[in-house]
């Protein structure tokens, strides 16, 4: 595996497991949906569209 992808996994997991034991502590996981909501409903999209230009390219690169 790559050593990107694995930083980027555990740094993810790492920055969400703080999080989630701040919400635990705080017990504000009202805001957090809401917030949570609104970041999927804008990296969703571009997400998609990420993962549709890396096809292109690569079904470019085995013609």
């Amino acid at each position: 595996m790559n050593t990107k992808y694995t930083l980027i996994i555990f740094g993810s997991f790492l920055i969400l497991s703080i999080l989630f034991l701040y919400l635990m502590i705080t017990d504000n996981w009202n805001y957090f949906v809401f917030q949570l909501k609104w970041i999927m409903r804008i990296v969703t999209p571009l997400l998609i569209i990420y993962l549709f230009y890396s096809e292109k390219n690569r079904n470019k690169k085995k013609l």
